[in-house]
């Protein structure tokens, strides 16, 4: 699990930065792609200290959002929590998830695999911020996927990126692909 942000792994953020000045509090620092909207103007990129901090309603909304009730309900079982702990789980998640950086560069939908009842984390991408072994990934996608024909190896080095994740519960690692 990242310490900066839940869902991507520590080691892997300095692939996917770039310096710059942060627009919404002028500083200078690592910026990471994330959708930024609060009303007079849009940003594409913003620090982490932003990114952590700005209202959550500025943040554009990812495609899984919607899952995220069934996620808890998933990872705890009616009779587990009480309604207000639910409540709370699913609003936390819903912050982390929401404040995660786009690193892996979703073109088609928010693809982002979940595994025990939680979004899985961001580990690299293949062949550029992770450099393997391979072995033990699963796709992550429709069963009638081109991509799974070739497998992460036979991918590798064409222009569209190979995302790799890992559930922070279980040994369970996977791979996702959108082509351009």
């Amino acid at each position: 699990m990242g310490t900066i942000f839940t869902y991507i792994a520590d080691d892997v953020l300095s692939n996917y930065s770039e310096a710059g000045t942060c627009a919404w509090c002028e500083s200078n620092a690592d910026l990471y792609t994330i959708y930024i909207d609060d009303g007079s103007g849009v940003a594409d990129v913003a620090c982490v200290k932003c990114i952590k901090t700005l209202p959550l309603r500025w943040i554009h909304p990812k495609d899984n959002e919607r899952i995220i009730a069934s996620l808890i309900n998933t990872r705890y079982p009616r009779g587990t929590k009480s309604q207000d702990q639910r409540f709370a789980l699913t609003v936390e998640m819903c912050d982390d998830y929401r404040r995660t950086p786009r690193l892996p560069n979703f073109i088609q939908n928010d693809d982002w695999p979940h595994c025990c009842g939680d979004f899985t984390e961001f580990v690299g991408d293949a062949g550029r911020s992770y450099l393997g072994p391979f072995d033990g990934f699963e796709w992550w996608g429709d069963e009638n996927d081109g991509a799974i024909e070739y497998g992460i190896d036979g991918m590798i080095g064409g222009e569209d990126r190979i995302s790799l994740f890992r559930c922070m519960h279980c040994s369970k690692r996977y791979w996702t692909f959108q082509c351009t």
